[in-house]
């Protein structure tokens, strides 16, 4: 799961079930959460472990990742799923809400992440920092799966 991902929902009292394979993640994972977030190992049998936390399914998954439909059947009935590749009930004939989810910039809720980093309800994890002349760097980074926030300065 996405580093702020995790965290808005469990500082919001929700029980949060956060994948992450055994070692480096998830302990980075716990790390940022500490102990109100179940995690499971998402290469191992995923529906078994999730179903060991919530037998009667989740009430919503973000779909940053993975296999959407093996998500989607993690849901109750009349759950709700948001992903940010357009998945939705249509496309496995299931009962639940579809959420499409776009990056969107806009003042409100930049103000409202930066003063949740601002307090440490949030925390931002940069755990690299590139030049830009190193933004190719950055960029293999990113696509082998580097835990936190990458940050490229102009200096």
């Amino acid at each position: 799961m996405g580093a702020l991902t995790v965290q808005l929902p469990a500082a919001r009292g929700a029980t949060v079930i956060a994948t992450a394979c055994p070692g480096a993640e998830a302990d980075f994972v716990t790390a940022l959460t500490g102990a109100w977030v179940h995690l499971v190992d998402f290469t191992g049998d995923l529906d078994t472990q999730v179903r060991a936390i919530a037998p009667g399914g989740v009430d919503a998954v973000p779909h940053l990742a993975g296999d959407p439909a093996q998500l989607a059947a993690l849901l109750r009935p009349g759950g709700r799923i948001a992903s940010t590749f357009g998945f939705g009930p249509d496309d496995t004939g299931q009962d639940f809400t579809a959420h499409s989810v776009i990056a969107s910039a806009n003042p409100q809720t930049l103000a409202t992440l930066a003063d949740h980093a601002a307090t440490g309800a949030l925390r931002v994890p940069v755990t690299a920092t590139y030049t830009l002349e190193q933004a190719p760097a950055a960029f293999a980074a990113f696509g082998r799966g580097a835990l936190g926030k990458l940050a490229v300065t102009c200096s």
